[in-house]
């Protein structure tokens, strides 16, 4: 393995909806694959409703759902006789003076010349390994301690393929697909009201839509990018201001640089965002975190109709009531595997800016956020070196003074720890916030939102467990019931998508795959 980017050959499109995706609207090979990364397919009852046939009546309209040490080695390897010159024997005199002088071996330090240069290349050589050794150890020992995420098994930062090429995907999605949702619901028109973002087994990022007649798309046909690192991660934001819907697709090339799409309904053109020309450089890794986030009023336009938001009722009327009137994005990505880069980007802005570095962070998990509700704080959720998952709030109203128990316009950790998280864990956050164990299974918690005063009031498993490393898409969907469903999109084989879906409040998960075309 080498820390670049494996691309395979071919390579080819928002929010609380998202592994992420946050809107608004203002080889087959005979090697069997080790049982810890593939999961067996599960049977799924799927009652009283298909998840793969949902669809959404009137309410809705389109949408579409890492090491390797290098080995150091080392590989290993007389005398002459005097000279006796025979000759005519010649008188005393002239025999002496002629007499060749004895040749004596040179010597250092008292031991003969070429003894010494084998006994000083053996010490030498003992000397370069034992002090390789030692600052082998010492800097192990060092890392360990300065960061226990860095010690984790190499395996629980890599996915699918990274692994073993046995895990390529042939047919379906890639193995280790990243995962992005979003909201396009502009009325009865041609788009609809959920898309999926996905990367294809060919390596491209594709999209599929949610419609009355179930999800559709997912060909060549529905192609936003063919330059995608294996595995990206995927996010997705979209806004809907002044009557313009727009929708923001981000993920990392296979130069390992952040790159951002965007399309509206107003052009149906994929173009490149303002992102792209930064030239941003993320971690090189298999497993990376990264995540946009729409912040603001609400959705966006006071027509937007959404799910209900978290400490509310089920209404669907978009407010901005109490909400800031800023409206923008912030976007999280891992620069290095314990430090992310947060970058932000308001309305009406040309280009995004630098805001700010998290250290001790883990650059191989995912993120979460929260910051479309009413009011001004915003939350993040991001996993530490110690793999506990955390929540960040920081409330911007500068209208009210800051407190030590409660500062204004300052990133500050609320009494919120998820212990045990999967250490490339993906997040995400709709209603609910889900995160994966170190044993597979993806959990929602129920949060109280609430600043320093944040807790978790219950938390549930969710369907089946996933693939370690599992990317994750979740959202809230209202259903023909009347209600509202969760909704979780990950995987567990490999090649599939699988969307599970439950009542907002309770109820037994049922669970579908999605079909993901060939070619």
């Amino acid at each position: 393995m080498t820390n670049q980017p494996r691309v395979s050959g071919f390579r080819e499109a928002i929010s609380p909806y998202d592994e992420h995706a946050h809107f608004s609207f203002s080889s087959t090979s005979s090697t069997q694959p080790p049982s810890y990364q593939q999961w067996s397919e599960a049977n799924y009852s799927v009652s009283p409703q298909d998840p793969a046939d949902m669809s959404f009546g009137s309410k809705h309209g389109p949408m579409s759902r890492v090491s390797v040490s290098p080995g150091l080695e080392t590989v290993w390897a007389g005398e002459g006789d005097k000279e006796v010159v025979m000759g005519t024997a010649l008188p005393m005199a002239i025999a002496t003076s002629m007499e060749p002088p004895e040749k004596r071996p040179a010597r250092i330090c008292g031991l003969r010349r070429k003894l010494f240069w084998i006994l000083l290349s053996i010490a030498l050589i003992f000397a370069i390994a034992l002090g390789v050794g030692l600052g082998v150890g010492l800097r192990t020992k060092h890392q360990d301690k300065k960061s226990p995420a860095e010690s984790a098994n190499s395996s629980d930062y890599y996915i699918g393929g990274g692994l073993d090429p046995a895990y390529y995907s042939k047919q379906g999605a890639f193995n280790g697909s990243g995962l992005a949702l979003a909201s396009q619901s502009f009325g009865s028109g041609e788009y609809g009201e959920l898309v999926l973002y996905f990367q294809h087994h060919s390596g491209s990022i594709r999209w599929q839509r949610l419609t009355d007649n179930g999800w559709l798309g997912g060909t060549a046909s529905e192609v936003v990018a063919t330059d995608a690192k294996n595995s990206t991660p995927l996010s997705a934001v979209a806004y809907s201001l002044n009557g313009v819907s727009t929708w923001h697709l981000f993920y990392i090339d296979n130069a390992n640089r952040l790159r951002e799409k965007i399309n509206s309904n107003a052009t149906n053109i994929w173009i490149e965002g303002p992102l792209t020309s930064g030239n941003h450089t993320v971690l090189d890794a298999d497993q990376v975190g990264m995540q946009a986030c729409w912040y603001g009023n609400d959705y966006g336009d006071a027509d937007y109709k959404h799910s209900p938001l978290p400490n509310q009722d089920n209404t669907t009327t978009n407010g901005t009531s109490g909400s800031n009137t800023d409206v923008g994005m912030h976007l999280w990505y891992a620069s290095d595997a314990s430090a992310f880069q947060q970058l932000g980007w308001r309305n009406g802005d040309s280009n995004w800016t630098f805001q700010q570095e998290w250290q001790d962070k883990n650059g191989h998990a995912g993120l979460g956020c929260y910051s479309w509700g009413p009011g001004t704080v915003t939350y993040v959720m991001m996993v530490n070196a110690q793999n506990t998952a955390e929540v960040w709030w920081k409330d911007t109203n500068t209208n009210t003074s800051s407190t030590a128990s409660h500062p204004i316009n300052q990133w500050t950790n609320s009494s919120v720890a998820i212990n045990n998280v999967y250490p490339s864990s993906s997040l995400g956050y709709t209603n609910a916030f889900y995160a994966q164990g170190d044993d597979g299974w993806i959990t929602g918690y129920d949060i109280i939102w609430g600043s320093e005063n944040t807790t978790i009031k219950n938390s549930f498993p969710v369907n089946q467990p996933g693939i370690l490393g599992t990317h994750m898409s979740v959202t809230t969907l209202p259903d023909q019931s009347g209600g509202d469903s969760l909704c979780v999109f990950y995987q567990e084989t490999g090649s599939d998508i699988t969307f599970a879906t439950r009542d907002l409040v309770q109820g037994a998960w049922t669970a579908a795959s999605l079909k993901v075309p060939d070619s």
